[in-house]
């Protein structure tokens, strides 16, 4: 497993070495049983016969489980805290999704925008949406989606942010616009700076200790004083940064900056 780590960061870049390692040998397990591979010194004669294998050994690796709306109660937390300290509309809001996967999470902060402040209020936020994985990303720019990661959307919402399409149904070009896509491995990567509102959901879990501080002095770095960051229902603030953060809620995983 140790040679695999390796050889992922050396021919791409990617650093798992700081990946729980019981979920990580989990998941190659499922890339060499579809396979039929024996062992890994099989895999690696896989890989230097076909490097275009890595993205799919990364695709499978990452996990991406999402929908619109996940958690439904998360978004109704998030838009009390926006409705009670409305943000000052004369500059950009900033929010950024840290791990969006196929795009379902800055997508429903986009539609939450435009449903409870308007439109144009919408239009002047900038959204950030970022993951490590290509493949998700360039998914997540089409906007199109099967009906069945709509079902936390109800039938007006659906009629005002989506259109059919070919038996999907895609996101209005209004809300897609202005949603910024990039690879970027929150890792190995600089952390996009002066955001208002941070979405880092559900991949703290997969960190060991170590990595799970490294990686949140990136956040914090990211995240203004009075900002909110948005973490899985089961992750918490590390115990280095825990002092700086407030919980907006007593079951949710929602924080505000104070410091």
């Amino acid at each position: 497993m140790a040679c695999l780590i390796h050889r992922m960061k050396n021919e791409r870049g990617w650093d798992f070495s700081g990946y729980k390692l019981k979920s990580l040998k989990r998941r190659v397990q499922k890339v060499l049983n579809v396979h039929h591979v024996a062992d890994f010194d099989e895999y690696y004669r896989m890989l230097e016969r076909d490097p275009s294998e890595y993205d799919k050994l990364l695709s499978t690796i990452t996990i991406k489980v999402s929908e619109f709306f996940r958690e439904p109660e998360v978004f109704e937390a998030l838009k009390k805290q926006l409705l009670d300290s409305p943000p000052p509309w004369t500059d950009k809001l900033r929010i950024w999704s840290c791990g969006c996967a196929y795009g379902e999470e800055p997508y429903s902060v986009a539609i939450m925008l435009s449903e409870v402040f308007g439109p144009k209020a919408a239009r002047r936020s900038e959204i950030f949406a970022t993951d490590i994985c290509k493949e998700a990303i360039e998914q997540a720019r089409r906007g199109v989606y099967r009906i069945e990661q709509l079902h936390n959307v109800d039938t007006d919402t659906w009629k005002r942010q989506f259109r059919p399409y070919g038996g999907l149904n895609k996101i209005n070009n209004d809300l897609r616009n202005h949603i910024k896509f990039g690879v970027l491995d929150i890792v190995t990567n600089h952390p996009i700076p002066n955001v208002h509102v941070l979405f880092c959901r559900n991949m703290f879990i997969y960190f060991n200790k170590t990595l799970q501080e490294s990686v949140f002095a990136k956040l914090d770095y990211s995240l203004k004083k009075g900002g909110l960051l948005v973490m899985g229902v089961a992750e918490i603030v590390p115990g280095p940064f825990a002092g700086r953060y407030k919980r907006v809620d007593g079951r949710l995983s929602i924080y505000r900056k104070t410091a």
